[in-house]
């Protein structure tokens, strides 16, 4: 799995949430719900968990590109804002398409909320378990090619 993982290049996972959050913003009826009203707020809790999401793969990828270094918190937080941002243009966007979609602001507020508890759950309880998990692997692989420029 770790070389799996180690394998995926750079960005990729982010171009991918891109695209998923794009398809979840325009198209219609993205998950075949009959109804847009599951249950009271199934809007608000889909932004939530999208940009949850969305947020937690842009630092995942960020911090898999800095391997074996240390992310810096400023990037992991800009990263964070930076997909709060993106729910306010899709939703501007959204609202620029469709001339009768009904414009919440509790969605953008939500989307929000969800960026910035990705970027605390990382922070506090993902960082060390992710870095430990691969680290041994880019730390062993490294040394390896080191000491294999060293014998040249």
């Amino acid at each position: 799995m770790k070389s799996f993982i180690l394998s995926i290049p750079k960005f990729v996972p982010s171009l991918i949430m891109i695209l998923a959050a794009l398809y979840f913003t325009f198209a219609d009826n993205p998950l075949g719900i009959n109804g847009l009203k599951v249950f009271p707020y199934a809007e608000q809790v889909g932004h939530f968990i999208l940009y949850f999401l969305v947020a937690l793969v842009f630092i995942l990828d960020y911090a898999k590109s800095k391997l074996p270094h240390h992310s810096k918190i400023n990037q992991e937080m800009a990263l964070a804002a930076v997909s709060a941002v993106m729910a306010l243009l899709l939703e501007i966007g959204l609202m620029w398409k469709t001339n009768g979609y009904n414009y919440d602001v509790s969605n953008i507020y939500v989307a929000t909320l969800g960026a910035a508890l990705a970027f605390l759950f990382y922070h506090f309880w993902l960082l060390h378990p992710f870095r430990h998990y691969l680290y041994h692997s880019i730390q062993h692989h490294w040394r390896y090619q080191h000491r294999r420029k060293k014998k040249k």
